[in-house]
């Protein structure tokens, strides 16, 4: 071989060293947020501060400062805010920064609309949103809709207080209250009513929630986040929680999706409104990689059993179904349930999809699905 092609060799096994696996920027994992007002994806035109942000954000990721503001024209926002906060921000809005502190994050709404997904509520994070004359605290696990003109909130699950001058009012799910002029009031709203902002925070939600499972599998598993010395997220199989960070209550790059998600502090977290899951590792591990109990059928001959991937005849490959099984009939226990919401089993090896669960969303896979459009 002549010493100009060793040298081509050489400069492409250097130039591909210094690449990251997946051969794309976006592969790169961040530093885990520390702060909150970190703005993770973006549609069309973006201003932070009167800049505009380069769309696609790839790996380097802008933070709205203390004082600062995040406007959209003809485009949407996604700013990450406390651990299992998520605001999501409207065509033609405003958002300002007041304070980004996790232990106190508020921001306001001078215009427009933002929705807020809330996966998880940690004693030490707080949130507060300013819209008007209203303060807004949201206190419970669930989705919200806030617009500025006029201005109100929308509790389609969930629960938040807010305090309107001398008046503490509290609004519960199916719930909503406007904050402009006189007496204020809540009031029922249909929450199968959703806008085209509610439709696109579900999808976006959708999709976090898929690259979830991986990242969870992965997470100090010598995978996106190690854990030294142990290896993998230390816990109690069943216990409900893991207790090493970030891989509990704290957002994780996941290089794969190209796209921060949130791993919980509990097991599984299920969403009541759109019906896609989070899970840490040790749900993750539970309702997706541990393989299943199996059991002997002690019913004998012509019992009807709940039996995984199909052992007997007229059921479908890979799924649950009753079928008419003889003796020593090999059957699986299903998945057990943790958490809150309600999911159906998933099945061992399924990768990044989230489970399907009740409500609005059908069953959820990496690709999309579940939700109302």
């Amino acid at each position: 071989m002549s010493r100009t092609w060793v040298a081509v060799l050489a400069a492409v096994f250097l130039i591909g060293a210094g690449m990251p696996a997946s051969g794309q920027i976006g592969s790169v994992a961040p530093v885990t947020p520390a702060k909150s007002g970190m703005v993770s994806y973006i549609q069309g035109a973006v201003y932070l501060d009167d800049a505009l942000i380069p769309d696609p954000i790839v790996a380097q990721f802008p933070y709205m400062k203390e004082g600062g503001n995040l406007r959209t024209a003809e485009g949407r926002a996604e700013v990450v805010m406390n651990p299992g906060l998520m605001m999501r921000v409207g065509e033609n809005s405003t958002l300002r920064m007041i304070t980004n502190r996790f232990i106190d994050t508020r921001v306001e709404l001078t215009q427009g609309a933002a929705t807020v997904q809330l996966v998880e509520v940690a004693k030490d994070n707080g949130f507060t949103l300013v819209c008007k004359d209203a303060t807004v605290v949201i206190s419970k696990a669930g989705f919200y809709h806030f617009y500025a003109e006029p201005a109100g909130i929308k509790v389609f699950s969930g629960e938040a207080r807010v305090q309107i001058g001398d008046q503490n009012i509290e609004v519960f799910a199916g719930k909503m209250l406007e904050f402009d002029g006189g007496h204020a009031s809540v009031q029922k709203f249909d929450k199968e009513q959703t806008d085209a902002l509610d439709n696109w925070s579900g999808r976006r939600g959708e999709l976090v929630s898929a690259a979830n499972v991986s990242a969870a599998r992965n997470c100090g598993n010598n995978g996106y986040t190690t854990l030294s010395p142990y290896g993998f997220a230390q816990g109690v199989p069943g216990s409900g929680y893991v207790s090493n960070t970030p891989c509990q209550g704290n957002w994780n790059w996941n290089p794969y999706y190209s796209m921060w998600t949130y791993i919980p502090f509990m097991n599984r977290y299920c969403d009541p409104m759109w019906g896609y899951c989070y899970y840490n590792p040790m749900g993750a591990w539970n309702y997706y990689y541990q393989p299943r109990p199996v059991y002997g059928n002690p019913g004998g001959y012509g019992t009807t059993t709940t039996a995984r991937t199909g052992t007997g005849a007229g059921s479908t490959p890979g799924t649950l179904g009753t079928s008419a099984a003889g003796p020593g009939t090999r059957t699986a226990a299903s998945a057990p349930s943790y958490g809150g919401g309600s999911s159906a089993a998933a099945g061992a090896g399924a990768g990044a999809g989230a489970a399907a669960a009740s409500g609005h969303g059908s069953a959820v896979s990496a690709g999309g699905g579940g939700g109302k459009r």
